[in-house]
Parts: C-alpha cells; sequence; structure tokens
C-alpha cells in the first residue's frame, strides 16, 4: 500500500481530453440500440472565447426570448427571480452552442428529436474547483422521422 496523495483519475481523464480538442465545443457521440446521442461540451474555461466567435443575432436573441415566454408563459409569475435569470441564461447559452454546433460541425440542431442542457462541474489538476461545463444531448431516434401511410 502506498502513502501520499491519491490519484484522481477523473481530473487527469479531463485534462487529457481538454488538450487533445481544439474546439471550443467538443463533441461526443454514443449510439445504443438505433439511437443516438451526441453531447456538445464547452468547458468553463471556453465561455469567453465561445463569446468572442459565435454569437446570437439580434433576431436570434428575440426567437428565444420568444420561445421561453411561449414555453414559461404558464408559470413564469410564479417563478423566483433566481430561476427566471437560469432559465433565460441557459436558453441563450444553448442557443449559442447549438450556432456554434451548425457551423463547426456541420450539424443541424433542429434534426434531432429529443435536446437536454446539464452542467458538470470540473476541477484543476491540483483538486480545486473552476467552474462548471455545460453539456447539451441531442438525441436522434431515427424511427420517430418515419411517416406512416394509411
Amino acid at each position: 500500500m502506498r502513502i501520499g496523495p491519491k490519484r484522481n483519475w477523473a481530473v487527469e481523464s479531463q485534462q487529457t481530453e481538454s488538450k487533445e480538442d481544439e474546439k471550443l465545443v467538443k463533441m461526443s457521440k454514443k449510439s445504443e440500440q438505433g439511437v443516438t446521442n451526441i453531447d456538445f461540451i464547452l468547458e468553463p474555461e471556453q465561455f469567453d472565447e465561445l463569446g468572442r466567435t459565435c454569437r446570437l443575432t439580434f433576431d436570434e436573441f428575440c426567437a428565444v426570448m420568444n420561445k421561453i415566454a411561449d414555453e414559461e408563459e404558464a408559470e413564469w409569475d410564479e417563478l423566483r427571480m433566481k430561476d427566471q435569470v437560469n432559465i433565460t441564461r441557459d436558453a441563450i447559452l444553448e442557443a449559442t452552442v447549438l450556432k456554434y454546433v451548425k457551423q463547426e460541425y456541420g450539424l443541424d440542431p433542429e434534426k434531432f428529436t429529443g435536446r437536454d442542457l446539464n452542467y458538470n462541474k470540473r476541477y484543476d489538476s491540483e483538486g480545486r474547483f473552476i467552474g462548471e461545463a455545460l453539456i447539451i444531448t441531442c438525441m436522434h431516434i431515427p424511427t420517430m422521422a418515419m411517416k406512416v401511410n394509411k
């Protein structure tokens, strides 16, 4: 048995992945039983760079705000201000990342059957918290795009 600090394999793995990929938003694709999940990952240190590289136009921004208004209209007044801010922030970030994905990877986010947005904590090599990575998971189920003729 060794005495001393334990190696944190998760932290080392994160650092290796971030050094290998030069794109701002990393793509990770997994397929299982006909369902394809694609994760688009924006690391915490890349947020500013994404803002310099890809921005929503005014019309795109307005479309995002209108989408939020349509989806959240019924319970908007019941939400805490913190929740309203988080919903708005998440929608703007998601739209910006998906615009970058369309430009860089040539994938159309509208073609996916489902999307999910999550945050994952990230740490540096000494184990200090450096921020949260934004992870947008897009799901594609080919059978859902199928037409049924009578």
